[in-house]
C-alpha cells in the first residue's frame, strides 16, 4: 500500500506516524491542532499533503490568522532552531499529511531534501519580515495615539516614558533593511 492509500484510509482514525530517518510522517485531520502559541515544540514541519493556518491568539480575543500554508510549505522551524516557544498556533485546515524533523533529523533531512534548503530559508524570512513590518505598524500606531490625545488628556509622564521606551526597544531590536524598503513604498 503507497503513501497516498495510506493517507485516503478513513478506517485509520488514529494520527498516522511514520518514523523515517529525515522525519516522523504524521496525519491530522481537518481542525486538529498541531501545536499552540507558547508551547514548546521544537519540530519543524512541512506539509506534504493539504492545508495549516498559523493564528496569533486562536480561540481567544483579537485572534488574527497569520497565514494559510500548503503542500510543500514549511513552518515550526523557528523554534526548532531556537529552543523558544512557538509564537502562533497551527491548525489543519483540511486532512493534512505533515513530515515532523527534529533538530537530530534535520542533517539527514536536508541531505535527502537538498531542493528545500532554500524553501526553509525563505519561510524563515517571510516570517521574519512580516513580524517586523507588524512592529513597525504597532509602533506608528501607539505614536499617532498619543498625539491624538487632547492637551487636558494627555498621559501621566511615567506612562508616556513608559511607551517610549516600549517604541526604543521593538524598534531597535526589528529595524533590518527590509523594513526601510517597505516604508519607502507607502
Amino acid at each position: 500500500m503507497g503513501m497516498k492509500d495510506k493517507f485516503d484510509n478513513r478506517d485509520n482514525t488514529d494520527s498516522m506516524a511514520k518514523e523515517t530517518k529525515s522525519g516522523k510522517l504524521q496525519k491530522f485531520r481537518d481542525g486538529d491542532i498541531i501545536f499552540r502559541e507558547e508551547e514548546l515544540h521544537p519540530y519543524m514541519y512541512k506539509i506534504l499533503k493539504g492545508k495549516v493556518a498559523l493564528y496569533v491568539n486562536y480561540e481567544h480575543d483579537h485572534e488574527n490568522i497569520l497565514g494559510i500554508l500548503k503542500d510543500e510549505q514549511f513552518f515550526g522551524e523557528i523554534s526548532m532552531l531556537t529552543g523558544k516557544p512557538q509564537v502562533y498556533t497551527a491548525v489543519a485546515l483540511s486532512d493534512a499529511l505533515i513530515m515532523k524533523v527534529d533538530e537530530e533529523q534535520l542533517d539527514q533531512f536536508l541531505s535527502e531534501n537538498r531542493s528545500n534548503t532554500m524553501n526553509i530559508l525563505r519561510s524563515m524570512a517571510k516570517l521574519i519580515v512580516a513580524q517586523n513590518l507588524d512592529i513597525s505598524l504597532l509602533m506608528k500606531d501607539i505614536k499617532a495615539i498619543v498625539k491624538e490625545l487632547p492637551e487636558d488628556n494627555r498621559l501621566d509622564p511615567k506612562i508616556a516614558m513608559r511607551l517610549k521606551q516600549y517604541q526604543l526597544k521593538y524598534v531597535e531590536k526589528s529595524y533590518t533593511p527590509e523594513l526601510s524598503f517597505f516604508e519607502a513604498k507607502t
